[in-house]
């Protein structure tokens, strides 16, 4: 069973791209968690979180309270999982926390350079606001805390310092009301270190909340910017995923365990957790840094012992495969060249192609020495590609396929 982590975001999208039993427990227990003590991901778990906790820290700015953008953030989470729900992690792409981190930290691309500018900027303005009024993830987590069994709350021995407003990253705490909106609240316990009198408490509420006013429409209003959300993600999913056709087809070689590439650049996020895990250092953001990942065989081998980019893999893009059946998956395909061949044009021995492939697929003529190539035994590694002398122009070049297929179905 393969756990994408403890990240909520790959693991929803998992569910959708790639079902695994691992992203359904994760799924599970952080709602689990998070409706016993509320938003602990946020804090502790989320790298984006921590992040803008150190950009709020180093600005200096003291907390102040923020307005409630429910509808805002409902809409945004109604159309990013209407999307994933129908098969593009787009929204995921541009707004997943872990993706994104991924990003900032896994490569120095435009995208990954955007997104750290965007978030910075928001945490210096008004610290935790991404995770409170944009993060789709953050949103479906605010929803389980809101009535969880643990809640803060601001006990009548509050004596109105407003400590706890200027030390709270989310803006959630009113102190002239006495409240503190667990919804949005990440948990970070800020409030309950500061606080003098021990008025911030943390457990089940003593008594149950008094509904403010228009709770009801404010109910009502949530659930309709959640419903329209919903339907418009997937409006806007089934009107780009023919877009998203386009685009696969200008991807270069993709990671074993990709497939179809259509699916796969609707499900990849670009999280580049696997370009970061690759050993040979083949795997490449998309260009700018905002898109799927493909494979550049210029730059190395696909190894033929390993398989860790689809074993790391959160999000069900790439789909698991045991060493085994990674062998026998074909990425791409190997054409020769005979015209540049040395071989062929010298008569000079060479042989390395056919010692470098890991599967039989070239094989020496007894009479010449020279190279053939049994395309049905290819798997497209590249181990032929980049060992060949021929120069400027090599004998043994590898090129795309329209889709993965194992060796057994392309000969069966």
């Amino acid at each position: 069973m393969r756990l994408p982590g403890a990240q909520l975001g790959p693991a929803l999208a998992s569910c959708s791209a790639a079902f695994a039993w691992g992203s359904v427990l994760t799924v599970l227990t952080v709602a689990a968690v998070t409706f016993l003590l509320g938003r602990v991901y946020c804090a502790f778990f989320c790298p984006l979180g921590i992040l803008q906790d150190i950009v709020a820290a180093l600005s200096r700015r003291k907390g102040r309270p923020v307005p409630n953008a429910r509808v805002l953030r409902y809409l945004i989470a109604g159309v990013s999982f209407g999307m994933v729900a129908a098969g593009w992690a787009l929204p995921l792409l541009l707004l997943d926390p872990y993706s994104n981190f991924g990003r900032m930290a896994g490569s120095f691309t435009a995208g990954g350079m955007l997104a750290l500018a965007a978030v910075a900027a928001l945490a210096v303005w008004r610290k935790r606001i991404f995770c409170t009024s944009v993060c789709p993830v953050g949103t479906v987590l605010g929803l389980l805390a809101k009535r969880g069994v643990f809640r803060l709350t601001v006990a009548e021995t509050c004596v109105r310092c407003n400590r706890c407003v200027q030390v709270c990253p989310a803006g959630c705490i009113d102190t002239a009301s006495g409240r503190i909106d667990n919804e949005r609240c990440v948990r970070c316990m800020n409030c309950r270190a500061v606080c003098g009198v021990g008025a911030i408490r943390f457990g089940r509420p003593e008594r149950r909340p008094v509904r403010a006013a228009g709770g009801r429409r404010s109910f009502l209003t949530g659930a309709a910017a959640l419903a329209a959300g919903a339907a418009a993600g997937v409006a806007l999913a089934k009107a780009g995923l023919g877009r998203v056709a386009e685009c696969a087809r200008r991807l270069r070689v993709l990671p074993p365990g990709a497939g179809d590439p259509e699916r796969f650049a609707a499900a990849c996020t670009g999280c580049q957790l696997c370009t970061a895990n690759c050993p040979a250092g083949i795997i490449v953001p998309a260009p700018g840094g905002v898109g799927p990942v493909s494979v550049d065989l210029s730059r190395g081998v696909c190894r033929y012992g390993c398989h860790r980019c689809s074993s790391v893999c959160p999000t069900g893009a790439l789909r698991p495969l045991t060493l085994e059946a990674k062998r026998r998956t074909k990425i791409a395909e190997a054409k020769l060249n005979p015209r540049v061949c040395i071989v062929f044009q010298e008569g000079e021995p060479c042989g390395k192609c056919a010692a470098a492939c890991p599967t039989g697929a070239i094989t020496l003529r007894k009479s010449s020495g020279a190279p053939k190539l049994n395309a049905a035994l290819c798997i497209g590694c590249g181990a032929c590609q980049r060992v060949c002398p021929a120069s400027p122009e090599k004998a043994m070049t590898v090129h795309p396929i329209e889709r993965q297929v194992t060796l057994e179905s392309q000969n069966g």
